[in-house]
């Protein structure tokens, strides 16, 4: 059982780690957000302004932004998965993190916090920008910001566990372009995240349909699609928030225990600290200190 105390000095240890992996993450985030905002404008002006001209659906431009800034924090996972994974072939820093009074299992957490966190960041960003190309097309009479919210949280969350898994599947860096190939693409790309699920259900067949609800990445898009264009044409947003947390309760206890396991088989010792986690462990053991910890 973990006593008040115990907690208290985890939590300390914890927001230390956190704070320090921020200390990498804000150079580079108005680089990131460039990145971002290029990709998604190309895609979003070919989606709403051209391929309509095409014959497509002229709500295709609302339906692919929408996509896109859920799979923001989708893809991702591959550089994030091959951070990860680089860290665990070279340097090892995550060696010393678990070294640390604290469970293996809330390294993994801060690791998922940290990668939620980031998405929230970019899409807190770059969605008034998606609003700025597409605002003359969206339904705001359809759009529900609580359901929006909740399914874009539970989606940050979700990829969060996913890199855990993939990386826990890749195991090195040789092997993350198989990953990529098959598994990461292929659940995008027949995730409704460019069709509806009834499209697939209606027009091609009701059997494929139905094997695609296999794949969660159905729920997490069905579900913002819900929740920005109606539930008109879409799963049931209620039973996409359970996939998803189906999905999010199964890949975490997966990944957990996989990456957990080579932790604990795998954990080299140190024989000398980086100053930076010296600097760390002294900021951790003060702090506990004058909090009475």
């Amino acid at each position: 059982m973990i006593t008040t105390k115990r907690f208290a000095r985890y939590w300390h240890i914890f927001w230390q780690l956190f704070q320090a992996d921020l200390l990498v993450f804000w150079p580079q985030l108005w680089d990131d957000i460039l990145n971002i905002i290029v990709w998604i404008s190309s895609l979003l002006i070919l989606s709403a302004y051209i391929f309509p001209l095409l014959g497509i659906m002229k709500s295709f431009g609302v339906f692919t932004a929408f996509a896109l800034i859920a799979s923001e924090s989708y893809w991702r996972m591959w550089p994030t998965t091959f951070e990860f994974i680089s860290d665990l072939d070279g340097e090892r820093a995550i060696d010393y993190h678990l070294t640390l009074p604290l469970p293996s299992s809330l390294v993994l957490v801060k690791s998922i916090a940290l990668y939620a966190f980031k998405s929230i960041t970019f899409s807190f960003i770059t969605f008034p920008w998606v609003l700025f190309l597409i605002w003359n097309e969206v339904d705001w009479h359809l759009f529900s910001w609580p359901k929006f919210i909740l399914m874009f949280l539970s989606i940050c969350l979700f990829t969060g566990c996913f890199f855990i898994l993939l990386s826990s599947i890749a195991k090195n860096r040789n092997n993350l372009r198989k990953i990529g190939l098959r598994i990461i693409f292929p659940l995008w790309f027949f995730g409704a995240g460019q069709f509806p699920w009834q499209v697939i259900y209606d027009k091609v067949s009701p059997k494929l349909a139905y094997i695609l609800l296999a794949n969660p990445w159905v729920y997490a898009m069905e579900g913002m699609h819900a929740a920005t264009m109606g539930q008109q044409g879409f799963l049931p947003f209620w039973i996409c928030c359970r996939g998803s947390a189906y999905g999010f309760f199964f890949i975490w206890i997966s990944g957990n225990y996989t990456i957990d396991a080579a932790f604990r088989c795998d954990i080299k010792p140190l024989s000398k600290k980086p100053k930076f986690f010296e600097r760390l462990t002294h900021l951790i053991e003060r702090q506990a200190n004058n909090s009475g910890v």
